[in-house]
């Protein structure tokens, strides 16, 4: 995300005014009163109107409109629908687990997590093949794939979610640099890949790997 300008400082406000959570746009209504944060844009709009142009200008980057948090949304989709999740985290090292079972009965949706910092725990654990973290390294579509399915095989987990990436500040090269980070998702029916290269600091990196990680999930289990 950019930077952008804050026209209000705005923390949680009276019931019954309008709040608009987004993440994950960088062009946005600058007029309309907001607060940018690292994990995304909430808006005040100060009246129906208001409320209307941002849901039709921002609607695939709104992922509430009331003072939830993205793992809360998350986890009540996963809960309408019955769906069991699994996950496998090497750079942010359980923070995505630690979110979801932030919420009050995780235990109906999270079966649980690897966290496979080092390549020996992706390989013992999550049976990556060495060749594979030899040839494209930890940092990698390929392992982040292979990482989501293993997730899948070792589990009951109808889906699952990887990270592997490069949190910083050091450990970057040209060809990899610091904040380069892939996430998986992945089902019976496909396993997905993104990649995204963070430009913050070591665990500012890090939230936004589960961050987008979630908002990921949020959109490939409701489209599922």
């Amino acid at each position: 995300m950019g930077k952008a300008v804050i026209v209000s400082v705005c923390s949680r406000r009276r019931k019954g005014d309008y709040v608009i959570r987004t993440f994950g746009c960088e062009d946005y209504p600058k007029d309309v009163p907001h607060r940018v944060w690292i994990g995304g844009v909430d808006f005040f709009p100060r009246n129906e109107g208001e409320k209307e142009r941002i849901l039709k200008s921002l609607g695939k980057y709104v992922y509430a409109e009331s003072w939830l948090e993205l793992e809360e949304v998350v986890a009540r989709i996963l809960k309408r629908r019955g769906v069991k999740l699994a996950v496998a985290e090497s750079c942010t090292a359980g923070l995505l687990s630690a979110r979801l079972v932030n919420v009050e009965g995780a235990s109906s949706f999270f079966l649980g997590g690897f966290v496979v910092y080092s390549n020996d725990l992706k390989t013992k654990l999550l049976s990556v093949e060495e060749e594979l973290l030899k040839k494209y390294g930890a940092v990698s579509e390929e392992v982040c794939r292979a990482m989501c399915i293993s997730v899948l095989e070792e589990t009951d987990a109808d889906v699952s979610v990887s990270i592997t990436g490069i949190a910083g500040p050091t450990g970057g090269t040209k060809e990899k640099p610091v904040g380069l980070t892939y996430i998986g998702i992945g089902s019976d029916r496909e396993v997905k890949v993104w990649s995204f290269v963070f430009k913050k600091s070591r665990n500012q990196n890090r939230f936004l790997s589960t961050q987008w990680a979630l908002f990921l999930l949020k959109e490939y289990v409701s489209n599922g």
